[in-house]
């Protein structure tokens, strides 16, 4: 009989380190507004968000910031409330963009900028700044390119432009307008 005793008293212990364990797990999970984590629910939130990015040899890229972002984890996406998006470039210019929202595409390569979306192109020797105004702006920086589905303000020093879409190529400098496009070009003033 003490044979057998001998033998109940491990699996007793498994048993109770068993439930334990289970216990600790549902203790330590985040609790959720119904008490389930979903795949709709973010994976962090980060407050005050800054990121700089740098090419392989340590030169500045771009620089990324925004009140809050929040990352999901079902869906890679990344969500973030007033972006400030810089381009830097010494070729191009420095290009300054700034959004209510902006998506942040699971691969990281589009960026998705809507409400009163605001683009300034510094001034440089011999081109002036220039400011572009639309509701919606796909940024899709590894590839230097700005689109803009939808309508766009444009206006610098020489030219008020009016557009139905844009695309814009950064490493060429150069803008492909669509729809009905009104331009008005201004005099220089001496």
């Amino acid at each position: 009989m003490n044979a057998r005793g001998s033998l109940w008293l491990p699996l007793v212990v498994l048993l109770l380190l068993a439930a334990l364990s289970y216990w600790i797990e549902r203790a330590v999970q985040a609790p959720s507004a119904n008490g389930q984590v979903t795949k709709t629910s973010p994976e962090g939130i980060m407050e005050n968000f800054e990121a700089l990015r740098t090419d392989m040899t340590g030169k500045p890229q771009y620089r990324l910031s925004a009140t809050r972002l929040k990352h999901y984890t079902g869906t890679k996406r990344t969500e973030m409330e007033s972006p400030h998006f810089i381009q830097l470039s010494t070729e191009t210019g420095e290009i300054d963009t700034t959004a209510r929202q902006a998506t942040v595409s699971a691969e990281g390569d589009e960026i998705d900028l809507q409400g009163d979306v605001r683009v300034v192109r510094a001034a440089r020797p011999g081109q002036s700044a220039m400011t572009l105004r639309t509701a919606r702006l796909l940024a899709y920086p590894e590839s230097d390119l700005l689109r803009a589905p939808g309508p766009v303000d444009i206006h610098d020093d020489t030219l008020d432009m009016r557009a139905g879409g844009m695309t814009y190529y950064a490493k060429r400098r150069s803008i492909e307008l669509s729809g009905r496009v009104k331009a008005t070009y201004l005099s220089r003033k001496s």
